[in-house]
């Protein structure tokens, strides 16, 4: 579960519906098919620990007064709902306001004559679950004039709690149609489960906002003339855990704690590698490339990360390199809970291969983020105590200050993973301000500072000790800053095409669905050797040639014409990106629409683009030709092969999507008519 529900341990479903009317001024409601439609979403199995379970069913059919005011407003002391307690309290039936304008539930047994003394004042019900300590609530009220209930809520009770939501299904004026409410709430539960339903993300829980949107959109569409309402002083945006995403979709990131997060391996890397199909095979075979790749080079990064000398070290590369890979493993592979759900796994990885298990303390990844936010990154996943400060957030001096108390009392060295600085805010910032201020002293250093940057490859780096200090590029900058040692993954002696080869025959044998899983081991070598040397020293260009081939339909052979010029075409031009385009997209169209979408990522900022109203704008405002793109479009994208190129992340609790590499972002932006052009046959 996330850190939104740590506390949660009990959620609760109650229904107050009443359908039947002993006075004929009310006629009968269909309300039940009502209390299935949200039962059914809350409490479904699928959910699994966010799943709620139905509480006093007996408020669901025709609940006398007392019923409903022994269940909410005096249960036994063992019923009471506590901090530890979630709750979604759904109440359908006819409403109906008085001459003093107070609002009313009406009851089985309520008359009209006697409305005060046999109908249920609605502000009671929110009056007596305030008196409760329940801090994750959901009320819904759908009845006629339900709005009306906030004027009186509002006198009668003290501010809610920030996780409250109170929602009324049409406004004081207006009638709630039967049935309308759960109509527009099971088309919105159906898109979200459908591939369109991505646009309000894949977390745990909904948006707030987005779910009042989701279920208006679908009450307009259906014409009730209802306007779904919220109580003032509710919570109005972020996530609510009493509104569980049915469209969750795990973290594309391997499970590991907080404070390695941001570097962890993606998870789709690892299953490819330890599915079910590569279990219980040769050593060679079932860790595969993933865990056992370029051996001198993790070795060096272990025994800085590990038992090296304090100070700081830039590891460098030019695009496509396999540096932010190989500091993804180091990270993943120190983290004491992979390592723990992986045990036999991780146990048959050569031990020179496997770091210390909590050697590195903390990891961050700066793309897209302030020199503020990576230092305050860094000081919440180390627990470091929070300064006193007079300002919305501490300064930057004011955290450096606690940092350095805190780094005073350890009695160890602290490892640091910082990855893609070139990708931060503003980088040279990030270190000069945070970066080079780390270290307590200079005369008894403590921290190890290992941080990944972005150069210019290898073949078109100039000597860096005759280059003039104006044309030193970020990681020359950094490197003499933090008075670094420097790895450069793409020179001697940490550079071996024979990594890039190996890796390509990982990926032709281990990806689910390869037409090579099963072929002759001569054939895949020679396929290997053939893409893996004319990749040069870009494992992206490797990565996506041997996917492609993975996922075709048939064994293409070395010699394959289309895909030796398609690699001699490098990633641009005539090249495996334009060819895979090509092959997964036959009609024009189509592909030019999948490219106008991936060019709206490209000039995504931070962690990347939000789908819901943003993505479809800003590619009908790249798009040369003004075409409009909807949701569908979208969703058919990342349903696509082309959707592998795009990583799924987290901004703001809203998930927003960015291309998997920086080279791919400047050929979109730059070079998209291109990709468009036929490829070589």
């Amino acid at each position: 579960m996330s850190t939104l529900d740590d506390e949660v341990l009990r959620r609760h479903f109650v229904a107050i519906a009443t359908s039947k009317y002993d006075d004929p001024t009310w006629d009968e409601l269909a309300v039940h098919a009502e209390v299935e439609a949200v039962q059914r979403w809350l409490c479904a199995n699928e959910l699994g620990s966010r799943g709620f379970q139905p509480r006093y069913k007996e408020l669901a059919d025709n609940p006398t007064e007392d019923e409903i005011r022994n269940a909410l407003r005096n249960p036994a002391p063992s019923a009471r709902w506590g901090d530890a307690d979630a709750a979604f309290v759904f109440i359908t039936g006819h409403g109906f306001k008085d001459e003093d304008e107070t609002h009313y539930l009406i009851l089985q047994r309520t008359e009209r004559s006697r409305l005060r003394a046999t109908a249920l004042r609605s502000a009671e019900i929110i009056g007596w679950l305030t008196d409760t300590r329940i801090r994750h609530l959901v009320v819904v009220v759908d009845a006629c004039y339900a709005g009306k209930a906030s004027e009186e809520i509002l006198r009668l009770s003290r501010d809610l709690p920030s996780a409250w939501l109170v929602l009324y299904v049409a406004t004081k004026n207006e009638e709630a149609k039967v049935g309308a409410f759960a109509a527009a709430l099971t088309a919105f539960l159906a898109e979200l489960r459908a591939d369109v339903g991505q646009q309000y993300g894949l977390n745990e829980y909904l948006n707030v906002q987005d779910f009042r949107e989701g279920v208006q959109e679908k009450l307009d569409e259906l014409g009730a003339l209802q306007t779904l309402t919220a109580l003032q002083g509710s919570k109005q945006n972020g996530p609510h855990v009493c509104l569980p995403n049915p469209h969750h979709r795990r973290d594309p990131a391997v499970n590991v704690s907080a404070a390695r997060h941001d570097l962890a391996l993606p998870l789709q890397d690892l299953q490819t590698h330890w599915g079910p199909r590569s279990r219980g095979v040769a050593l060679e075979e079932h860790q595969g490339w993933l865990f056992t790749g370029r051996a001198g080079l993790m070795k060096q990064l272990i025994a800085t990360a590990t038992n090296g000398a304090p100070g700081a070290t830039v590891i460098t590369g030019g695009a496509g390199s396999g540096k932010s890979a190989v500091l993804a493993r180091l990270v993943t592979l120190s983290d004491p809970m992979f390592c723990a759900r992986h045990h036999a796994e991780v146990a048959a990885i050569p031990a020179d291969l496997r770091p210390r298990q909590g050697a590195v303390d903390v990891a961050v990844l700066a793309t897209g983020k302030l020199h503020t936010q990576v230092l305050a990154q860094i000081c919440h996943a180390l627990e470091v105590p929070a300064p006193a400060s007079s300002h919305p957030e501490p300064t930057v001096e004011e955290r450096l200050h606690a940092w350095h108390e805190w780094l005073e009392r350890q009695s160890r060295n602290v490892t640091i993973v910082i990855d893609a600085l070139d990708e931060a805010t503003d980088p040279h910032t990030l270190v000069r301000d945070v970066l080079a201020r780390l270290e307590l002293s200079n005369t008894a250093p403590c921290l190890r500072l290992l941080v990944g940057i972005r150069s210019r490859a290898a073949s078109d780096r100039t000597d860096r000790a005759a280059a003039p200090p104006d044309t030193a590029d970020l990681a020359d900058t950094a490197e003499a800053a933090l008075h670094a040692r420097r790895i450069a993954v793409d020179e001697k002696p940490w550079w071996d095409q024979h990594d890039v080869i190996h890796y390509v025959h990982s990926v032709l044998r281990h990806t689910s669905g390869s037409p090579y899983a099963t072929a002759p081991t001569p054939l895949i070598a020679s396929v290997a050797e053939a893409l893996g040397t004319g990749a040069g020293r870009s494992f992206l260009i490797a990565r996506i040639a041997a996917s492609s081939l993975a996922g075709s339909d048939r064994v293409i052979a070395a010699n394959d014409s289309g895909w030796l010029a398609a690699l001699d075409g490098g990633l641009v031009g005539v090249s495996v990106f334009r060819k895979d385009l090509h092959t997964s997209l036959r009609d024009p169209e189509e592909r030019h629409r999948a490219v106008v979408l991936l060019r709206a990522v490209a000039f995504a900022k931070g962690a990347g683009l939000p789908w819901r109203k943003i993505w479809p704008l800003v590619a009908h405002a790249v798009d040369d030709d003004g075409g409009y793109y909807g949701d569908g479009d979208i969703a058919r994208l990342l349903a696509s092969r082309l959707g592998g190129y795009l990583i799924t992340d987290s901004e703001d609790d809203t998930t927003v999507y960015r291309l998997f590499h920086d080279l791919l972002r400047d050929t979109l932006r730059e070079r998209w008519r291109e990709l468009l052009a036929p490829p070589v046959s």
